[in-house]
């Protein structure tokens, strides 16, 4: 993709188009009764952008920004870092097993700045890490939606020739351009990991001999250029009213009771409350549904073995809720900056304040890290959907 949002603070090297979306935007949606207060099991943690549980309540955390991967025991209490990439972006972890899956990022659009590894590794029981894939080299040779135009696609050429360039405006018209961003793992039968890139708008799945395969090239996402858009980043008024195709940046990854593999999606573009979504992909075929729309910067999703949908909005400040067959988004729990849900043995585990202490420009950040992982008690019987 050309640009990621805001919302996804992985790529740290570029933030994209500014986000829409304010951090105390309204949510629609009928709200339930409060659920129970949740469980502190870790705290001061940096940018926890994602997290796994695995059979026994041990929770594995990323702090992205540090680069760091840590265990955290079923009963809480201080992090252990288990892993350290030494300065490369570090996140989508997921558990199967003994065997823990993370994603570095160690990619680089500058041209002046090394690009280094970027893929998915793998660490076990005894601390030995090992390398599962390289698909920022993948990316870099295929460029799967390298032929996919995004932007205004239905801009006039009056138009596009007003429109203002250079690296603070949106692009108007572009093609998918080489930028790997795994940002979620998830593991399937016989060894098998999916993975959704963010940066490549795409669902990637790896054999287990390390081959990288695109399962899914995902669908643009409109936005309708608003006046309010064209004010903000110096455009002329002939843009407002058209469609903006985005980039789809997948952001999460869970196995679904029906087999197939739910994600959470963002429009990689002028993102508006209600314009994220969450999809389901076939890991076979690759063929995709949207779920429900309506979701407001959503991050992550966790799913119960009956179906019911968690999802994080980020700046909607909300874990949201979709029960299974219902049509309406409701409100799980409202929370600081929800970045990360996973449904485990023993509740709904979930990452919140995750931008606290997050450096956000040059300076230094004023606060210190203030994430936190937290766990909400759930109805007995809830537990993971693993394959």
């Amino acid at each position: 993709m050309r640009r990621l949002p805001a919302v996804v603070l992985g790529a740290a090297a570029a933030l994209g188009l500014a986000l829409t979306l304010a951090p105390a935007q309204a949510h629609g949606g009928h709200r339930p009764a409060p659920p129970p207060a949740p469980t502190s099991l870790a705290e001061g943690l940096l940018t926890p952008l994602s997290l796994a549980v695995a059979q026994d309540g041990t929770t594995y955390v990323t702090q992205n920004f540090a680069g760091t991967l840590s265990r955290v025991s079923r009963r809480g209490g201080a992090p252990r870092e288990i892993y350290s990439s030494g300065g490369p972006e570090v996140g989508g972890v997921s558990v199967s097993g003994r065997t823990v899956y993370f994603a570095e990022t160690g990619f680089s659009m500058d041209p002046e700045v090394p690009s280094g590894f970027t893929g998915i590794k793998a660490i076990d029981a005894r601390g030995n890490v090992r390398v599962v894939a390289d698909t920022g080299t993948y990316e870099e040779r295929n460029n799967p939606d390298g032929d996919v135009e995004y932007g205004a696609r239905d801009i006039s050429d009056e138009c596009l020739a007003q429109v203002p360039t250079g690296p603070e405006y949106p692009p108007m018209i572009y093609t998918g351009d080489i930028n790997p961003h795994p940002y979620a793992t998830l593991p399937g039968p016989r060894g098998t990991v999916y993975v959704a890139d963010a940066g490549a708008n795409s669902i990637q799945r790896i054999d287990r001999r390390g081959r990288v395969t695109t399962l899914a090239i995902l669908p643009p996402v409109p936005a309708t250029i608003t006046a309010e858009n064209a004010e903000q980043f110096g455009l002329p008024d002939c843009i407002v009213g058209l469609a903006y195709w985005g980039d789809p940046v997948p952001t999460d990854l869970e196995w679904g009771p029906d087999g197939w593999i739910y994600l959470t999606l963002l429009p990689g573009g002028l993102e508006a409350p209600g314009t994220a979504a969450v999809y389901k992909v076939h890991p076979g075929s690759g063929r995709f549904k949207k779920v429900s729309a309506g979701f407001s910067t959503a991050t992550n999703l966790a799913l119960t073995p009956k179906g019911d949908i968690y999802v994080t909005e980020l700046y909607a400040g909300r874990i949201a809720l979709l029960k299974r067959g219902a049509r309406t988004i409701t409100t799980f729990a409202e929370a600081n900056l929800p970045a990360a849900v996973e449904v485990g043995p023993r509740g709904l585990y979930a990452t919140t304040s995750a931008l606290v202490g997050a450096p956000q420009g040059p300076e230094p950040p004023s606060d210190p890290p203030g994430g936190m992982l937290v766990k909400y008690p759930l109805p007995w019987g809830y537990g993971h959907n693993h394959r």
